[in-house]
């Protein structure tokens, strides 16, 4: 099966390679446009999946209700991406043989987080890595809840020899270095909650993760967060292309969910022009002010009703409203309630929690149903096997099943 070679940009005149870069930030980002291992491994699959996201966001005829300020802005950004897909094509060449994982051609990377602990975040993730594996995939589980990791131990595995610190600290290059094979099928990236400060990375030293990850080659990255709503949970929460929210049936455990989806939107809103971000080769930095301003009121609270928050961005900057919503549009978290008893009211949970998100994020939250209370689940959790594994056609795998298709994973 034929695939898209990278770029070789040994050869390419400093000239051209300029041009290549300018390419790169409008498919991408000025932050990946620099990268030089970003650049050679360029290949013609990515380059079509980054130019069709893009043709969705900028082609005017897809926006045709807008106002015609914005479609103008819209049309000039059009042409700037197809052009810069047409230089980046001319410069990659078809050659033969190696065909994408899994014959899937593109990585998927899914988060389990929630702002409470002890909901089951991390034997759900592992779970939910070995039955990616066990169909197939080639899965990469990241241990990322940096203050307290234990994936390893629902993987099978006592004690990890690397982890995700001796990448940020630069005692191994990439994350391929410190990824080990476990008992049960997944690769892991641990975490190493023994270092002092460990949970508390620099912003330039997540951001060096988070691409990381994003470069991983894999069909399935998995990433168990900590239980908190820090910057850098909720930035790898972001990071992923499927986010997963746990919580129980207890009041603390549902409202810290609702909580941990508010905070993640309204981080996601103000780092629009992020490096992060795909908008962060579009900065407009009037509305960057406006924006740093409206999600904290007067009284230094942030705002509570994200209604209000459009009605103002409409009246001081109509034209970046549609951004505003694409984004809103695009944040889709799905919710688990897990640990389910007999006299849990679990239908109540997940309808509060739609409904407050809709009313005050205007947002959908999509619900993946529950997870009983599971003996063997609890008992895999002493005999370090993941209970998907000891149970292939009991309740956890069929539910493992069901999130994976609700996802569209």
């Amino acid at each position: 099966m034929p695939r898209a070679c990278m770029i070789s940009i040994h050869h390419i005149a400093p000239p051209e390679l300029h041009r290549i870069r300018i390419a790169c930030s409008y498919l991408f980002s000025p932050a990946l446009a620099d990268e030089h291992e970003f650049l050679s491994g360029l290949d013609g699959g990515t380059l079509r999946n980054a130019f069709r996201d893009k043709a969705k966001r900028y082609h005017p005829d897809l926006h045709r209700q807008e106002p015609e300020e914005m479609l103008k802005r819209r049309k000039e950004r059009f042409v700037k991406i197809k052009e810069s897909y047409d230089l980046l094509k001319g410069h990659i060449q078809e050659e033969s043989h190696t065909a994408p994982l899994n014959g899937a051609g593109k990585r998927k990377i899914i988060a389990v987080g929630g702002a409470k602990g002890g909901v089951g975040k991390s034997i759900i993730a592992a779970n939910l890595a070995a039955y990616l594996c066990s169909r197939g995939n080639k899965t990469v589980a990241i241990d990322l809840d940096l203050g307290g990791a234990n994936l390893h131990l629902y993987l099978g595995e006592t004690q990890v020899k690397h982890s995700v610190n001796d990448f940020l600290s630069k005692q191994a290059e990439s994350l391929q270095e410190i990824m080990m094979p476990t008992k049960y099928g997944p690769l892991l990236i641990g975490g190493d909650s023994s270092h002092l400060g460990a949970g508390n990375i620099g912003f330039a030293r997540k951001l060096k993760l988070l691409k990381a990850i994003r470069a991983i080659e894999a069909d399935y990255v998995i990433l168990d967060l900590g239980g908190d709503t820090s910057y850098n949970m909720v930035d790898f929460f972001l990071t992923a292309d499927k986010g997963i929210v746990i919580t129980s049936c207890d009041p603390a455990s549902y409202l810290d969910a609702y909580n941990f989806i508010k905070v993640s939107l309204y981080r996601r809103l103000s780092r629009i022009y992020g490096p992060e971000s795909d908008h962060e080769g579009e900065k407009d930095e009037e509305l960057e002010v406006l924006l740093r301003e409206l999600m904290v009121s007067d009284n230094g609270t942030e705002v509570k009703h994200i209604r209000g928050f459009l009605e103002k961005i409409k009246a001081a900057k109509p034209e970046s409203l549609a951004m505003i919503k694409e984004v809103l549009s695009d944040f889709r978290p799905h919710l688990l309630v897990n640990m389910v008893s007999r006299d849990s009211d679990e239908k109540a949970v997940i309808a509060r929690i739609q409904e407050v998100s809709k009313k005050m994020l205007m947002i959908h939250v999509k619900s993946l149903g529950t997870l009983p209370y599971l003996d063997h689940v609890k008992e895999s959790a002493v005999t370090l096997t993941p209970a998907v594994l000891s149970g292939r056609k009991g309740p956890l795998t069929k539910k493992l099943a069901e999130i994976v298709d609700a996802m569209g994973a």
